[in-house]
């Protein structure tokens, strides 16, 4: 689950860079939504993973 944790890295990396404005002809916009849509899916990995894991919400499962 390696994949994940720096996938979420690079999606929340490359958002705050465009969301700073530094990317020409990329709106800061997207970057935000890039940034938000990398920890959204990260958030939810972990908590699928978590409830299948044992079948409880308690954040034994390791991405």
């Amino acid at each position: 689950m390696k994949a994940l944790k720096y996938l979420t890295y690079v999606g929340k990396l490359a958002g705050f860079v465009a969301a700073l404005n530094v990317i020409p002809f990329v709106d800061p916009s997207v970057g935000v939504i890039v940034f938000a849509a990398a920890s959204i899916l990260k958030d939810t990995v972990n908590r699928i993973g978590d409830l299948l894991d044992d079948g409880q919400p308690n954040q034994s499962f390791k991405a």
